[in-house]
C-alpha cells in the first residue's frame, strides 16, 4: 500500500473534526501539512502541535468565491509543491429550502461543490504533469438520499461523489488517485451546526471522526474510487440500489426528519 511518508497534503476544513483528524494521522505517517481553514488560532494551535512535519496554515473562509483561487496562489507563493488534495471543508442546514436564506444556501454550495471544484482542477494539472498525485473528497451518505428538509446539502454531496467518481476514471491512467469519501453520522461540530435530530438508532451509530479519517487515509492509498465508513452506512448505501426512488426519499425523510 502507498505511504504518504515526505509527501506533502493540503486540507481544507482542516480546524476541526475529520480535517482535524486527518492533519494527524497524516503527521504520524511523516507527511508534511498545508492546513486551510477559517480560525486562524485553531490553525495554528494544531501546526504547534504536529511539530515533526512542516506545517503551513492558511485562513480563507471557502464560503467566498475568490478564496479557493486565492488559496492555490497562497500555495505557489509558498513554494510547496501538493502531493495530496483533501477537499473536506464542507456544512449544511436541515431546513425547508423555503426556511433557509437564498444567501445560506448559496454559501453551502460555494463551500461543498464551488470551493472543491476550483481546488480540484488547480491541483491535479501539475499532479496530472508529475504523473502522480492523490486526491481526497469528502462527500457524504447523503449523497445517496434526496432528503426532504436537507435538499441543498444532499445535492451538493451526490455532485461531489458524482464528479470523483468520474475524475477517478479520467485521471487514474495520469498516476492521479481520486477517492471520495462518504462517510454517514459522524461526532464533529457539523452535526451541531445541521441540528440534526436522528433516528436513535442511527444516533447511536454516528462514528468518531478519527476511525473517519482513517478509512478515508487508507482508502486514498489503497487507490478506491468510493469508501463508506462502517457497516450500518454501507448497508444503507446498498438498499438504494434495490429500492423505487420515491422510497429511497421518503426513508431519507423519515430518518433525518422534517424541520422547520
Amino acid at each position: 500500500m502507498q505511504t504518504f511518508n515526505g509527501k506533502t497534503a493540503l486540507i481544507t476544513g482542516a480546524s476541526s473534526g475529520i480535517g482535524d483528524q486527518m492533519a494527524r494521522q497524516l503527521a504520524a505517517m511523516g507527511c508534511n501539512l498545508i492546513l486551510v481553514a477559517r480560525r486562524t488560532d485553531r490553525l495554528d494551535a494544531l501546526a504547534r502541535e504536529l511539530r515533526t512535519v512542516t506545517v503551513d496554515v492558511i485562513t480563507a473562509d471557502l464560503a467566498d468565491p475568490q478564496a479557493a483561487d486565492a488559496v492555490y496562489e497562497q500555495t505557489r507563493a509558498l513554494g510547496r509543491q501538493v502531493d495530496i488534495l483533501i477537499n473536506n471543508a464542507g456544512f449544511g442546514f436541515q431546513k425547508s429550502i423555503l426556511a433557509l436564506p437564498m444567501r445560506e444556501q448559496l454559501g453551502m454550495v460555494d463551500v461543498n461543490v464551488r470551493s472543491l471544484l476550483v481546488l480540484t482542477q488547480s491541483f491535479t494539472a501539475p499532479m496530472v504533469q508529475r504523473g502522480q498525485g492523490w486526491v481526497l473528497n469528502v462527500s457524504s451518505v447523503s449523497a445517496w438520499f434526496p432528503i426532504p428538509g436537507m435538499a441543498t446539502y444532499a445535492a451538493s454531496k451526490a455532485a461531489v461523489l458524482h464528479l470523483s467518481r468520474a475524475l477517478h476514471e479520467e485521471l487514474k491512467p495520469s498516476g492521479v488517485i481520486v477517492t471520495a469519501l462518504c462517510p454517514g453520522g459522524t461526532r464533529t461540530e457539523f452535526s451541531s451546526l445541521a441540528r440534526e435530530k436522528m433516528d436513535p438508532d442511527l444516533e447511536k451509530a454516528m462514528m468518531p471522526a478519527d476511525r473517519v479519517a482513517a478509512a478515508g487515509l487508507q482508502g486514498l492509498m489503497a487507490g478506491k474510487a468510493v469508501v463508506v465508513p462502517g457497516a450500518l452506512y454501507k448497508l444503507m448505501v446498498a438498499v438504494t440500489r434495490f429500492l423505487p426512488g420515491v422510497w429511497v426519499t421518503r426513508l431519507a425523510g423519515a430518518v433525518m426528519g422534517r424541520h422547520d
